[in-house]
């Protein structure tokens, strides 16, 4: 069975958007479907774990995809780079209590939680695994929990 052939079927089974994924990840190596579904999709859930309920600037860079939640109401600046289980969003359920602002070329560090109307500014990076509350300065690394400059 010829490539072309293989490629045919598995549009049938699959679909067209997984058998082109599966091509190219054969061929090439790279899974680019998951950042795709990430980024795109609200389907990307099921594929991901991702909750990303606010449009990300296309410079945005989510090197692991997986497990990251973004409210709804989430302000994300460019260049801006979020590692996987990541959570930005509101302290409490309550509609009236804000979401953070994340400026131009933040780093946000795997497993972080970054709560409530809070502004990380120009160039700051927040550790892995933080927990962060309060506001950060520009261009300021932040660890721990709650988190700390350094």
């Amino acid at each position: 069975m010829g490539l072309l052939d293989r490629f045919l079927q598995r549009v049938k089974s699959d679909g067209l958007p997984m058998a082109l994924h599966l091509t190219v990840k054969s061929l090439l190596g790279i899974n680019v479907i998951n950042l795709y579904n990430a980024v795109v999709f609200r389907e990307h859930k099921i594929a991901t774990s991702c909750d990303i309920s606010t449009p990300l600037p296309p410079s945005t860079t989510l090197p692991h995809p997986v497990g990251i939640v973004i409210g709804h109401e989430v302000d994300v600046g460019s260049n801006v780079r979020i590692q996987q289980n990541v959570t930005l969003g509101r302290r409490t359920p309550d509609p009236s209590e804000g979401y953070p602002t994340l400026g131009d070329n933040v780093s946000v560090g795997a497993g972080s939680v970054v709560l409530g109307d809070i502004n990380l500014q120009e160039g700051c990076v927040v550790g892995a695994n933080s927990v962060v509350l309060n506001d950060v300065a520009a261009r300021v690394t932040v660890v721990g929990a709650p988190a700390r400059e350094t």
